[in-house]
């Protein structure tokens, strides 16, 4: 019986398992994320994502295991991010209201968990974060697991 993994966020649940099973090397967008984190010495970063990536912990394990805490936000602005993207970025549609939520929901977080940083864990956040202005750095974990794959290729050769 073959199984099939029609939902990304699945892919991430099972990563170790394929990766063990996979004749090519599998480069983790996860562990990519973590390894950047650490590399320019975060200790306390912010994770937008999915309501599935935030509230879950397959997504923070990689980082506190690396003691480097991570938040999501919480009640309101977690609804906020969750329904944004899945009803208007995953279709393309980018409001100036919503860029102004989002700005609000990260100033919420480093006031409240003093983040450092803020992490990307959707592929479709930065069509609202390439134009807006943050007083903290952004993780892109699309742009960072793109250069880990280049580097995994470079070093295979």
């Amino acid at each position: 019986m073959q199984h099939h993994i029609t939902d990304r966020k699945h892919a991430h649940i099972v990563f170790d398992t394929l990766r063990t099973k996979s004749s090519v090397p599998l480069v983790s967008i996860i562990e990519a994320t973590q390894k950047e984190a650490k590399k320019l010495g975060y200790k306390k970063v912010g994770l937008l994502g999915t309501r599935f990536t935030m509230e879950e912990d397959f997504f923070k394990k990689p980082f506190q295991e690396e003691k480097i805490e991570i938040f999501s936000p919480q009640g309101e602005d977690l609804d906020f991010v969750a329904d944004k993207i899945s009803h208007e970025l995953e279709h393309g549609i980018i409001k100036e209201e919503t860029k102004c939520g989002f700005l609000k929901v990260i100033e919420n977080m480093i006031h409240t968990y003093d983040i450092e940083a803020i992490i990307l864990g959707c592929t479709e956040l930065p069509l609202i974060f390439d134009s807006m202005n943050l007083t903290i750095p952004c993780l892109d974990t699309l742009e960072i697991h793109a250069n880990a794959l280049i580097s995994a290729m470079e070093l295979g050769n």
